[in-house]
């Protein structure tokens, strides 16, 4: 069995692996949502997939140092010109420089047509945040049952008797969202929609208004689809925030148009409040 054989062959089915799993990380949903919705394919987590992929690099990486040793002769062939003398800026290296160069360049200064990359995954994991839900707060699904219940303003008592209604076993109300998923064959996203019910009213949001905390994502929302999600006037508050020297462009994302204020979507978001109360 020869080792250069072995070498370029791992090398190989290590680059197909590599292809596969960055397709599958390409379109993920973003971690938040894919916990929330405890994300799957073909029985694979997010997690499972992005160990695959660091753990196949580095055998890819491996190989290929390997494979440069095995072969150094020929690939300093590749650098000598017709005199025989060795040249590292031979033309075939000058155009492979240029091409990485070009590809580096444009993913650093986010330039056409390699920022339509990360345009179609921002669309990709949009659309799926849209489809599987997003949690009312970062990790919410680690959450117990109680301090879940605390941050969202949900009466206890009333959300165990609407989970036991539903069939939904739990533990007590020490039990995480996750692990009550998990028992019951849910994820956290159909627990949260059997107990959302037990909402106190004088917690909730009134229509016309934003949340005091931000929902997650903020920062990939267009303003306009801020407004529309909250029942806002967008006219009102793109006025507002031009009347205070900010970026207000609906089509524009908040973490965009809070760059161009030079603020942080977060502190944008509070402008926004402050200029769509009644």
């Amino acid at each position: 069995m020869a080792l250069r054989k072995v070498t370029s062959l791992t090398a190989f089915l290590a680059f197909i692996v590599m292809v596969g799993t960055g397709i599958v990380l390409y379109v993920v949903p973003q971690g938040r949502v894919a916990y929330w919705a405890e994300w799957r394919f073909l029985g694979g987590t997010k997690e499972t997939w992005g160990a695959v992929h660091i753990l196949i690099g580095l055998l890819f990486l491996v190989a290929g140092i390997l494979h440069i040793i095995l072969n150094w002769k020929p690939m300093v062939s590749y650098m000598k010109d017709r005199a025989k003398q060795v040249r590292i800026f031979t033309p075939s290296f000058t155009a492979a420089l240029l091409v990485t160069g070009l590809f580096t360049a444009g993913a650093a200064a986010d330039f056409p047509p390699f920022s339509w990359v990360m345009e179609w995954n921002g669309r990709i994991k949009d659309a799926q945040s849209r489809r599987f839900g997003e949690p009312p707060y970062g990790h919410a699904e680690l959450s117990s049952l109680k301090v879940f219940a605390d941050r969202l303003h949900l009466d206890l008592p009333r959300a165990l008797e609407l989970l036991s209604q539903k069939g939904i076993r739990v533990a007590g109300p020490d039990q995480s969202l996750a692990a009550i998923a998990r028992e019951n064959g849910l994820t956290p996203q159909q627990v949260y929609e059997a107990v959302r019910p037990a909402e106190r009213p004088e917690a909730r949001t009134p229509a016309g208004s934003l949340p005091e905390e931000a929902s997650p994502g903020l920062g990939r929302k267009t303003l306009g689809g801020l407004c529309e999600e909250y029942g806002l006037d967008v006219g009102k508050v793109t006025s507002g925030l031009k009347a205070r020297g900010l970026s207000a462009d609906p089509n524009r994302t908040v973490k965009e148009n809070a760059e161009a204020a030079g603020m942080g979507p977060h502190d944008y978001y509070d402008v926004i409040r402050e200029v769509s109360r009644p």
